[in-house]
C-alpha cells in the first residue's frame, strides 16, 4: 500500500472517528447541530482530543529524535511537572489566602502554562551549557523528579478539597474547558506549533544519525536543540493546561506511525504522526464516556490502559531487550 493511500486512509479514519466523538456518550445523541449538547459540549471536546492528540504525539516524536531514544516522551523533561506545580501553587497555596478565582479553570490553566514555561526555560537556559542532549535528558529528569517532590508536600499539607480538586486535574479529561470564547487561545498556538514542526524535517533527520554526524554536515546542534525544547515545552504546557497530564501516547504514537509506513524519514513520519495521534485522543476519548456508563472514566486511566501495552509491544517488536 502506497503512502498516498494509507494517508487517505487516515484521513477516512480520523473523520470516522470525529463523527463518533460527536454522537457517542453516557447519553446517545443524533448528529443535529443545532443540539446544544453536541454544540456546546461534543464539538469542543472532540475537537480538544485531535488538537492535544495530535500535539502530544509530535512533542514525542521531536522528543525521541532529540535524545535518539526511543522511550522518551514530552513528560520526561520534567515539563509536565511544572504544570502540575502551577496548577498546586494555585489550588494549595493561592486558594488557602482566599482568592476564590483560583478555582476557576482559566486561572488554573493559566498557572499549568506558566509552570510548564517556566521549567522548559529553565532547561533552555542549561542546554546552552551541555554539549550532549543525553546530559540535558538527565537533567530534566531531576528536575522533574525535584518540582513533583515539591508537589507531594502541597500534597500532603493541603486540605481535602484542595486535594481532591488537584487529583481530579491529574486525572485528565478532554472537557476540563469547553467554552468556545477560550478554546482558541488553545488551539491556535498548538496549531501553529505544530505547523511550525514540517521546517524541521531536515534537521530531525540529520539529528536522528547522531549529533556528530550532524555537525559534520554543518547543522548548528545547539541551535536546533533550543528550538525543539521550545517547542515540546510550549505543546505539552498547553495541552497539559487544557486537558491535564496525558500519559503514554507521546510515546506511543511516533512508533506506531514509524511501523505503519516503515520508514523514519520526518517528511513521513510528522504527517503520519499528527493523524495518529488525533485518531489515538479520539478513540481515548470515545472510549471513556461510552453508552452505559455511569459518568466518564479518567482520561489518564483509558491512555494508560491502551498506551501501556502498545508500548510493550514496540519493546519487543524493536527488540529493545
Amino acid at each position: 500500500m502506497t503512502l498516498t493511500k494509507k494517508m487517505i486512509g487516515m484521513v477516512v479514519l480520523l473523520a470516522t472517528l470525529f463523527f463518533m466523538g460527536l454522537a457517542l456518550g453516557s447519553v446517545l445523541v443524533s448528529l443535529d447541530l443545532s443540539n446544544e449538547s453536541i454544540l456546546k459540549l461534543r464539538i469542543p471536546r472532540t475537537l480538544t482530543a485531535i488538537f492535544c492528540g495530535a500535539g502530544i504525539a509530535v512533542a514525542g516524536l521531536l522528543m525521541q529524535t532529540l535524545f535518539r531514544n526511543p522511550l522518551a516522551g514530552p513528560s520526561v523533561l520534567g515539563i509536565s511537572s511544572g504544570s502540575s506545580f502551577g496548577v498546586a501553587l494555585g489550588i494549595f497555596i493561592l486558594n488557602g489566602t482566599g482568592i476564590s478565582i483560583v478555582s476557576e479553570r482559566l486561572t488554573v490553566s493559566t498557572l499549568a502554562v506558566i509552570g510548564a514555561l517556566a521549567v522548559t526555560f529553565l532547561l533552555l537556559f542549561v542546554s546552552k551549557y551541555l554539549r550532549k542532549s543525553n546530559t540535558l535528558l538527565i537533567v530534566g529528569l531531576m528536575v522533574g523528579y525535584f518540582v513533583s517532590s515539591i508537589v507531594n508536600v502541597f500534597s500532603f499539607y493541603g486540605d481535602k478539597t484542595n486535594l481532591q480538586s488537584f487529583v481530579y486535574w491529574g486525572l485528565g479529561s478532554f472537557d476540563k474547558e469547553v467554552d468556545f470564547a477560550i478554546l482558541p487561545y488553545y488551539y491556535v498556538p498548538i496549531i501553529v506549533l505544530i505547523v511550525f514542526v514540517f521546517l524541521l524535517q531536515k534537521p530531525l533527520n540529520l539529528l536522528l544519525m547522531g549529533e556528530k554526524y550532524a555537525i559534520s554536515l554543518g547543522l548548528n546542534v545547539k541551535q536546533n536543540r533550543f528550538i525543539i525544547i521550545l517547542i515540546v515545552g510550549l505543546l505539552t504546557g498547553l495541552i497539559t493546561a487544557l486537558c491535564g497530564p496525558i500519559a503514554f501516547l507521546g510515546i506511543a504514537t511516533p512508533h506506531l506511525a514509524r511501523n505503519f509506513i516503515s520508514s523514519s524519514n520526518h517528511k513521513h513520519v510528522i504527517p503520519f504522526t499528527i493523524m495518529l495521534g488525533a485518531s489515538l485522543g479520539l478513540i481515548c476519548d470515545i472510549i471513556s464516556r461510552l453508552p452505559g456508563l455511569d459518568g466518564n472514566l479518567p482520561l489518564n486511566a483509558v491512555t494508560s490502559f491502551i498506551g501501556a501495552p502498545l508500548v510493550i509491544w514496540i519493546i519487543f517488536k524493536n527488540k529493545m531487550v
